[in-house]
């Protein structure tokens, strides 16, 4: 793990790649290193997890080719990649780095098929005098660019790309209004800023030594879903694949440790990873709120049942939150969308100072398994279109007997809401839009659904890993860890898993409550009271009663809001009067005064 940037063209704007490396310095404390070439420089921040040696430094020369990489993330199964090229490639190190290498001599862009984990980098062919950027099949690790004067950037983080002495720095007022009104970041590949964009997921892209970049083309995406029965045996071979996908998660040659939120998806990481366990001890890192959480009451269930395990429990009582939280954002890059992303950081920072350099973390699950109400309603909406009209009340009785939340009545309209076509739901969505959000200057019609397909599971399942929940995780996940110098690694993002998975029928996946597959499967490795628990809460935060209490943030927003542009005036110290009153929405305000800090860390520089 490490960051990555590069600069492709005659670099009329006169900007040194030392440059946009420097101010990604946090991702590589263990070395800044360059290489230059005609019309190409490559530069290389190094943080050490597999061949902590000093010939696995980067940008790595293959000097049969003349070939440079520079390289964030990691191979998981590049013990097995190198023992298959090694009859075919004279190898110098131990390192994944130069497994890349040589599988792109020996396969060109035919390599990525081969290659298994998260992966960012730039690969200057010698031969063809272009190079190769590429960015693996989740999105895991970032890579954003953009054009000036002729010449191609590139880095791992915006901030390396922005408020220099020759650009200009303008709003995109459409993604600043998706944020700010439909909660979405990261949603496709434009950011908050106009002409800087992410490479997308499953994605590489030529950009010669002219500067000029080809349209990205993409290399893998989600298989159609299977029609297999969940028996007896494929719940044994499911554990195999999970033991298999956790033991290459923890090949590290540097302490490996875990979150433990007491949910259910970092829970079953954390049991596979003790299942699985080489090193002597386990760090896990949980935040406390100083009040009841359902989740949290879960914790010790795990903690307390392996001697192994090290606990690290952070309080979070907000105390320090107003003089931490623009360091948070200007280190996201963007506005944040939830306290979620200041506990996360505070995690990261708490693994630092126990000198834990690898976190396995249990993003994903939700997408994978169902644990979004939104893919129950769809699957619920998928036995309604195949008019199984039986199956679907069973599984609702069902679900609402798991839940214990919602009414029959809220469920069908649920389902029968996924059957609508996707038109009339746009247009639901931005009249609801329009309607709830009047401190905002502009009523832009936006997506909301961006992926479409005629099986709602699979609309639905496209949208959460590609648009609305997997991408803004991952965002917060690699930038606040390496802030801190820590790799995160998610293994419910392994591409082979999901693969797996999704052989199986939707109704093996949910069946009467999310998570079925885990909860039936995961008995006798994660404690029962963690597979039998029915809320959902994510990350703990003390957002809610920092805002209302904190006289800090009711300072910063009085400050800004006259001087953001985007938001109408009267309207935004409406929301603010109402807010602080105990009538407003939390996470409405909290997005707005999100915003309003960004714009002046980034914007006004």
């Amino acid at each position: 793990m490490c960051g990555i940037a590069g600069i492709v063209g005659p670099n009329k704007a006169g900007i040194s790649v030392n440059t946009l490396l420097n101010r990604i310095a946090h991702r590589g404390p263990d070395g800044l290193f360059y290489w230059h070439g005609h019309n190409v420089a490559l530069g290389h921040g190094r943080l050490s997890i597999i061949d902590l040696s000093q010939a696995a430094n980067q940008p790595m020369i293959d000097h049969s080719t003349g070939n440079v990489i520079i390289f964030n993330g990691e191979i998981y199964n590049y013990l097995e990649l190198r023992e298959q090229f090694s009859s075919q490639y004279d190898f110098k190190t131990n390192s994944d780095t130069e497994v890349i290498l040589a599988a792109y001599k020996l396969y060109g862009v035919n390599m990525f098929s081969r290659l298994r984990g998260m992966f960012a980098f730039a690969i200057y062919d010698a031969y063809l005098k272009k190079v190769l950027i590429a960015r693996d099949r989740l999105g895991i690790k970032p890579l954003v660019y953009r054009t000036m004067n002729g010449s191609f950037y590139f880095s791992s983080e915006i901030k390396s790309l922005i408020n220099h002495e020759n650009t200009e720095e303008r709003l995109n007022e459409i993604k600043v209004y998706e944020f700010l009104a439909d909660a979405r970041m990261d949603a496709d590949e434009f950011t908050f800023l106009d002409g800087i964009r992410y490479l997308p997921a499953a994605s590489y892209m030529w950009v010669n030594d002219e500067g000029k970049a080809d349209t990205p083309l993409t290399f893998w995406d989600f298989p159609e879903l299977g029609n297999r029965k969940f028996d007896t045996a494929a719940k044994e071979e499911f554990i195999e694949k999970m033991d298999e996908n956790i033991k290459l998660h923890l090949r590290s040659d540097v302490p490996v440790g875990t979150f433990l939120s007491g949910g259910l998806d970092s829970s079953s990481v954390t049991c596979f990873a003790l299942k699985n366990l080489k090193q002597d001890n386990l760090n896990v890192f949980s935040a406390i709120l100083p009040y009841y959480h359902p989740e949290n009451a879960l914790i010790n269930d795990v903690a307390d049942a392996d001697s192994r395990i090290i606990k690290n429990e952070l309080l979070l009582n907000g105390d320090t939150f107003f003089e931490d939280i623009t360091k948070v954002i200007y280190q996201n890059g963007s506005p944040i969308l939830d306290g979620s992303v200041y506990t996360h950081y505070k995690l990261c920072e708490m693994a630092k100072q126990r000198n834990i350099k690898v976190l396995l973390s249990g993003s994903g699950g939700d997408e994978l398994f169902g644990g979004y109400e939104s893919i129950v309603h769809a699957q619920h909406a998928r036995l309604l279109y195949q008019r199984r009209f039986g199956k679907y009340a069973y599984d609702l009785v069902k679900f609402r007997k798991a839940r214990m939340s919602n009414t029959y009545s809220h469920l069908l309209l649920k389902s029968l809401y996924e059957c609508t076509p996707v038109s009339m739901r746009r247009f639901l969505k931005n009249k609801q839009l329009h309607y709830k959000f009047n401190h905002i200057s502009i009523k832009p019609t936006v997506s909301h659904y961006y992926h479409t397909h005629r099986d709602p599971f699979v609309a639905n399942m496209l949208n959460m890993y590609k648009s609305w929940t997997a991408p803004p995780f991952l965002h917060y996940e690699d930038r606040n860890s390496m802030k801190f110098g820590i790799e995160i690694r998610v293994p419910f993002f392994d591409h082979k898993l999901i693969e797996y998975i999704l052989q199986f029928n939707t109704d093996e996946i949910i069946s009467g409550s999310s998570k079925s597959i885990i909860r039936n499967s995961f008995r006798g490795i994660v404690p029962d009271n963690i597979l039998n628990q029915k809320g959902k809460y994510g990350f703990p935060s003390p957002l809610d009663h920092i805002l209302r209490n904190d006289e800090t943030g009711k300072a910063i927003f009085y400050d800004l809001y006259k001087k953001t542009p985007l938001l109408r005036k009267e309207e935004t110290l409406k929301l603010a009067e109402a807010f602080y009153n105990g009538k407003g929405d939390v996470s409405v305000f909290w997005r707005t005064l999100s915003y309003m800090i960004w714009y002046h860390l980034y914007k006004q520089n």
